[in-house]
């Protein structure tokens, strides 16, 4: 039985103000960390924030949890945040096509992974 420990952190800009959101867990067996519910403020994006908070929680998951690869999932119809994803390192591990329903259409889910450096 795999065993995860799990938290939810807000980033935070300067002044305390709130700009993003996510959850992460390890598998404390592997060392494999997991990024989830991964959200920036809306008229925050595409002004670097979300790089950044993922970046200091990939050096979160490295430094303080031991973590020896990150994984996330993301639907591949979000591309601006694939993008984002691809920047930092991230690759994409598997594809599943049509996995989550939405309204009328069929989105597909891209699991990525970033391994320490």
């Amino acid at each position: 039985m795999e065993q995860w420990t799990a938290g939810a952190f807000a980033a935070t800009d300067d002044r305390g103000k709130i700009i993003g959101f996510f959850c992460y867990s390890v598998n404390v067996e592997n060392n494999e960390g997991f990024l989830a519910t991964i959200i920036v403020d809306n008229n925050l994006r595409k002004k670097g924030y979300g790089r950044e908070m993922i970046q200091l929680a990939l050096r979160y998951a490295f430094e303080c949890t031991g973590a020896k690869s990150v994984q996330l999932n993301v639907f591949n119809e979000n591309t601006e945040a694939k993008r984002c994803y691809e920047k930092i390192g991230f690759v994409e591990r598997d594809f599943q096509r049509g996995a989550f329903s939405y309204k009328n259409e069929m989105w597909s889910i891209c699991n990525m992974t970033i391994s320490k450096r």
